[in-house]
């Protein structure tokens, strides 16, 4: 049907006159149908193991969603079928729902890609424009499909509760034709006007308050809460993730910047008051720069008196200041 459509359309290309303003119309709708993955697929890596392992190397805690993919991956590969499952990550900021989503990706070698939904106001957005109008373009999700090159990638809806809508259409009822398992083998967009099968992506998306999310929109969803973090669990995010990470970017070596776990349970608790671990992760940053200013003298020249600091909670607040909390 693809074929018989794009040689049809290329005939008519043939017919038109180059100097037409049609001509650069056609030819833009052709090469963008050339440009998206038809019959492109990747397989996937169903070894359960792997994927707890990638999984648990990239997120302390968040047991519940880890299940629920690792049993998505079991029936996957029991069955051999490719309907994926329509997730929502729901919870409060920072509590790793987008980089969740990148680690699924990883673990079952999916090639991911992103939308984000956040402000999304016009239905064509979604569903792409007519390709008659001036400067017609496919919606996000063909888009999205172009920029993964293939056909079964792992897309990740972010900031589901933030569209909005205006009186160019509901962008909500446009993403229920892409989240219905029913109907999404036959998504059809408007600039490409052939049914395109969305039925094999692993859709997941993420939103902070459901109470905004229409009732159709989430009906299609399987929402899975992403509950905020104890405190034990930040001190391991903070000592695992955070410390490694944040010392990296600042180009400090792990003997010349030590935290000791009394100065992060009072960064946790003194400090920051949050569900996730964002303010966690400036503040330890913070502590990083002033560090760095201790250690070296600027072009790179070490300073020779100081050669390691260690945080404690006695020497806390000369880094960060009064307690806030």
């Amino acid at each position: 049907e693809v074929r018989d459509t794009f040689l049809k359309e290329l005939a008519k290309l043939e017919r038109t006159h180059p100097q037409s303003p049609d001509f650069s119309v056609q030819l833009n709708y052709l090469q963008t149908m050339l440009n998206l993955p038809w019959g492109v697929y990747t397989t996937d890596n169903l070894n359960l193991k792997n994927a707890e392992k990638t999984l648990n190397k990239d997120h302390y805690g968040l047991e519940k969603v880890k299940e629920r993919i690792l049993e998505y991956l079991a029936v996957r590969a029991l069955t051999k079928q490719s309907k994926g499952p329509i997730l929502c990550l729901v919870g409060p900021p920072g509590v790793g729902k987008t980089s969740l989503a990148h680690s699924v990706a990883r673990a079952i070698e999916r090639k991911f890609t992103r939308v984000s939904l956040g402000g999304v106001r016009d239905e064509a957005e979604i569903r792409g424009h007519r390709k008659t109008y001036v400067g017609a373009m496919p919606g996000r999700i063909i888009t999205a499909f172009k920029a993964a090159g293939v056909k079964n990638p792992l897309m990740l809806l972010d900031e589901i509760d933030k569209i909005s809508s205006d009186y160019k259409g509901d962008t909500a009822s446009a993403l229920l034709a892409v989240l219905d398992s029913e109907q999404n083998s036959h998504f059809v967009d408007h600039y490409i006007e052939l049914p395109t099968d969305l039925s094999q992506v692993l859709f997941i998306a993420t939103a902070n308050d459901l109470s905004t999310v229409s009732k159709p929109l989430l009906d299609r969803m399987e929402i899975i809460e992403v509950s905020s973090y104890t405190k034990n669990e930040k001190l391991h995010i903070a000592k695992e993730h955070l410390v490694p990470k944040q010392l990296e970017k600042n180009g400090l070596m792990a003997k010349q910047l030590k935290f000791s776990d009394k100065a992060l349970e009072s960064m946790i608790d003194g400090y920051t008051r949050e569900a996730g671990v964002r303010s966690l992760e400036r503040e330890i940053a913070k502590v990083c720069r002033k560090a760095v200013r201790q250690l070296y003298h600027g072009n790179g020249e070490l300073n020779e008196e100081v050669k390691s600091i260690r945080i404690t909670d006695k020497n806390l607040k000369d880094f960060l200041g009064k307690v806030k909390f």
